[in-house]
């Protein structure tokens, strides 16, 4: 796993170099992001929930992470009273530090640390978060931004998610039992190219702000920290062991969704915090990983 690790953050660093000499611009990364949102990661989900294992018992993953994305709002809350920052800094973290980003890292991971099966749990695992995340987060970056956001609105953003219709077409042809020799196949075409788009589109996010590494790097070992304890916490309540309690830890610990950048600037947060915070959190995640993975 260390070899795939850092053959991962190799290829997060070409996508980051290829945008700093201006090889990929904007409007490749709207392009590449495009790919990703609506080809490589609903193929991914599909061809892994179709053909896994799926019990009742695995309920406990998306209520796991319900109690995590909980607890993090709720820690996030607490850090904005105390500092008393202005509502558009202080609606940026709650919204950064209570998600957390499954499509563009924590898939990759799963799949390369626990293949099919492991990145089956993790779709389990990642769908309260995403319905977390394009609801409740969004409804308080727009209560922040002092915008307006109706049930109509929420229930749109769900509907409007290539990632929510491809979980339901996952479990819909695992539960009619399909496993058409044509489908597929035609599935791991686009999903071959996921690991390739994912991570250029990573290192095409990133920015360095150096004045911000001090705050930034507090608040994303703050997170890490906060998660994985909560994560520890979920599983141990709800009885999680094996790859099921990896499932958690990981994904507990993940650095914030990329989504919520969008979020931001939908809704007039501070944008630059959310990026630079992001970019902060994702590579001391997967540094803290390889380190697990050494010893």
């Amino acid at each position: 796993m260390l070899i795939q690790l850092l053959a991962m953050i190799l290829m997060v660093g070409v996508g980051f170099g290829l945008r700093r000499v201006g090889f990929l611009g904007p409007q490749d990364q709207q392009t590449l992001g495009k790919l990703l949102t609506h080809l490589a990661i609903p193929a991914v989900i599909i061809k892994a929930l179709a053909t896994a294992t799926i019990t009742a018992d695995l309920i406990a993953l998306p209520l796991s992470a319900l109690g995590v994305v909980l607890g993090l709002t709720l820690i996030a809350g607490l850090g904005v009273t105390l500092l008393g920052w202005e509502r558009s800094r202080a609606g940026a973290l709650i919204a950064s530090f209570a998600s957390f980003e499954g499509g563009a890292i924590g898939y990759p991971l799963m799949l390369m640390a626990k293949g099919e099966e492991g990145l089956s749990r993790f779709v389990l695992f990642d769908l309260a978060q995403a319905v977390y995340l394009l609801t409740v987060i969004y409804a308080l970056s727009a209560w922040f931004g002092q915008g307006q956001v109706t049930p109509r609105r929420l229930a749109q953003n769900l509907i409007q998610t290539p990632f929510f219709w491809a979980i339901m077409a996952g479990l819909a042809l695992n539960l009619l039992g399909e496993r058409s020799l044509l489908l597929l196949p035609l599935l791991q075409i686009p999903a071959a190219g996921f690991l390739l788009l994912v991570l250029l589109l990573l290192g095409m996010t990133f920015r360095v702000d150096c004045s911000g590494l001090p705050l930034y790097g507090g608040l994303a070992l703050a997170k890490i920290t906060c998660g994985l304890g909560l994560g520890w916490l979920a599983s141990r309540l709800l009885g999680l062991q094996g790859l099921e309690q990896t499932v958690v830890l990981l994904g507990a610990a993940l650095p914030p969704s990329l989504l919520t950048i969008l979020f931001c600037q939908e809704h007039h947060l501070d944008t630059r915090f959310t990026v630079g915070f992001i970019s902060m959190a994702v590579p001391l995640y997967l540094t803290m990983i390889t380190l697990y993975a050494v010893l």
